[in-house]
């Protein structure tokens, strides 16, 4: 019975500490929005903030091209010679396929 006795004892001494260091074991440990849940949960809020950022980037870039295009009709006719081979009346269109020439390495030429 003294044992019972002591540790009542002990627990009503020291009831302020007990009661803080059980709210930290539960915030800390075992609540469902705990510092161990928290982590993950923020590097996942990182990582789709920027996700949002590239797409919203992606975005204008694609609206810029857009309005460029409904602006220039330069432009259209680029795109059209470049991606799709077209041509107009009277044009021939070669197509060279092979290595492509780096931006950074000058272009071979056969001067004689």
């Amino acid at each position: 019975m003294s044992k019972i006795h002591s540790v009542w004892l002990f627990m009503c001494r020291h009831k302020y500490l007990i009661t803080i260091i059980l709210i930290a074991l539960i915030v800390g440990v075992v609540d469902e929005d705990s510092f161990l849940n928290r982590h993950p949960r923020r590097v996942r809020i990182d990582n789709l903030k920027k996700e949002i950022a590239n797409y919203k980037q992606q975005f204008s870039e694609a609206d810029s091209k857009i309005r460029e295009l409904e602006s220039n009709p330069k432009a259209v006719e680029k795109i059209a010679r470049e991606r799709y081979h077209m041509k107009r009346d009277g044009e021939d269109v070669f197509v060279f396929v092979g290595e492509e020439v780096m931006d950074n390495e000058p272009a071979e030429t056969d001067e004689e």
